[in-house]
């Protein structure tokens, strides 16, 4: 038996480049028409191999340009006025990220009573509070027995696998999948200067747990319908 291991950018790179399914099969170092159908589509390979044939620092930059902020939208202060996402790199490349408060540059300095709150800080702390939620058996249970009406092929295993499922994998989530996670689950953070209030949707955890649930297999759907 062959034991497998995690997937990184070089067994990445190699699945883009293996021209098999194209339908070819390599002989030394050329490539051949196989016999086995193609998977891929040729147009669909020249793109990928396009792609590929940039400048990797370059086809990069689009992305390093992009700034996550995991709240940006849903933090505002007690007094209904939102905060705003904000960033400096400094001259070492070093990011700051921080969540200000809009009045700070519409009123004056101080006018909402909020610092600058940096954004790491308070995404971990909303992080861990979710997390929390997601682990309650209080919530698992209460979680369940309205999933359960919304699809009735679900039982409470499969709804706590779920639910402990996104919390196993959370770090090796995209930025934006993680930002969907959270607007669909979080309605609106309260900050302020002395507590932080994390307001979550009505039936968003639900959602969630039907979206990560197994789907069932073949011959378990076909039992079903038989």
């Amino acid at each position: 038996m062959r034991e497998g291991k995690p997937i990184d950018k070089s067994h990445i790179y190699k699945i883009l480049n293996n021209q098999v399914y194209l339908g070819e099969i390599r002989h030394r170092d050329q490539w051949y028409s196989g016999e086995h159908a193609p998977i891929v589509e040729r147009s669909l390979w020249d793109a990928a191999q396009a792609i590929l044939g940039q400048n990797p620092r370059v086809r990069g930059n689009p992305t390093r340009a992009r700034v996550p902020f995991l709240l940006k939208g849903l933090v505002q202060g007690s007094d209904g006025r939102a905060l705003t996402p904000w960033f400096t790199r400094k001259k070492n490349g070093r990011l700051y990220r921080y969540y200000l408060p809009v009045r700070e540059n519409k009123e004056h300095a101080g006018a909402s009573g909020l610092p600058r709150l940096p954004a790491g800080e308070l995404e971990a702390a909303v992080l861990e509070q979710l997390r929390r939620v997601l682990r309650a058996p209080a919530m698992i249970a209460g979680v369940t027995e309205r999933a359960i009406r919304l699809d009735p092929s679900l039982d409470e295993a499969q709804v706590a696998v779920a639910m402990t499922r996104l919390d196993a994998i959370w770090e090796q989530l995209f930025p934006a999948e993680q930002q969907r996670i959270v607007r669909l689950l979080i309605e609106k953070v309260v900050v302020s200067p002395d507590a932080l209030e994390v307001r979550f949707r009505p039936n968003g955890i639900e959602v969630l747990a039907l979206e990560l649930h197994p789907e069932p297999a073949a011959e378990d759907v076909e039992e079903a319908v038989a």
